[in-house]
């Protein structure tokens, strides 16, 4: 079994590390001295994590503990930040009197370990979470990259962020959208987004009047489902005009809009600019 250190992913006395993994390679079992966390961005995979296995998609995210065991095979093209951090940084920058931890009464991180080894790794965010996901972990390559003024502060604030996010998500038990709306009913709208769907079959698939499934949808998501599905189709708009070099017309129709004027309409509403100054950004 391969053993990775910090002493070798990290450089000299840095607390943190990020790489892009963007591979078709399957990694064989190991494990590491420093915590790592992987958050999904395109393609799909299973990991093995001490011997159980998770399936993981886009905006799903793996924390994985400082000792575990992990492996894992690619079933399409793969694309991931890998976010790693020395066991010693949470004793020395996270461990505080005012943050996360303090709240949860873990005064170290052998308590923090001992609580996240009986919870599961995997976290999942959905698409009104993803795009502020997806900066946090690119903010961070930023800063390590750029060496600019006041690097530590930032990426502290940045990690902080990204782990009470987590801790959010698999400490705190859900109460809300996830009890409303069946996950099955989600799964297949981020599958079918690009397509016509019709909230009227939506609600017969979970038995629900329709009128009763659209309420539930506003008080989940705190929008429409009309708004709900186009949020997602301008979303995976974004995830092309950054990862792709598809025309605007080709992008649009892979996202499923019927309207060219309205998707404009709809795109610089909510992102304040045109397709093509976004790709430019």
């Amino acid at each position: 079994m391969l053993h990775y250190k910090a002493e070798e992913e990290f450089q000299s006395d840095s607390m943190v590390a990020i790489k892009t993994i963007c591979d078709y390679r399957n990694e064989e079992i190991h494990d590491h001295d420093f915590v790592e966390i992987v958050y999904i961005i395109e393609g799909a995979s299973r990991h093995i994590i001490n011997g159980e296995e998770f399936s993981v998609k886009a905006g799903d995210l793996l924390f994985i503990n400082y000792g575990c065991t992990h492996a894992f095979t690619l079933e399409d093209k793969f694309v991931a930040y890998n976010l790693m951090i020395r066991v010693d940084y949470f004793t020395k920058n996270m461990i505080k009197d005012d943050n996360l931890f303090y709240m949860l009464t873990l005064t170290s991180f052998e308590k923090i370990q001992h609580e996240l080894n009986d919870k599961s790794p995997l976290v999942s965010f959905d698409y009104s979470e993803r795009d502020d996901i997806y900066s946090l972990f690119k903010n961070i390559e930023t800063e390590l990259n750029d060496n600019e003024l006041g690097k530590s502060l930032i990426l502290d604030s940045y990690i902080n962020i990204i782990l009470c996010k987590i801790f959010r998500k698999i400490l705190v038990k859900d109460s809300d959208k996830d009890l409303l709306i069946p996950q099955d009913i989600l799964d297949y709208i981020n599958a079918h987004f690009n397509e016509k769907i019709s909230l009227n079959d939506l609600s017969q698939r979970c038995f629900y009047n329709p009128a009763y499934f659209s309420r539930l949808f506003k008080k989940a998501f705190n929008m429409s489902f009309t708004d709900y599905i186009m949020d997602i189709r301008l979303k995976h708009c974004c995830e092309l005009l950054r990862n792709s070099d598809y025309t605007i017309d080709k992008i649009i129709e892979e996202c499923g809009f019927s309207d060219r004027n309205t998707f404009y309409e709809r795109f610089k509403n909510k992102y304040g600019c045109t397709p093509s100054e976004y790709r430019n950004t």
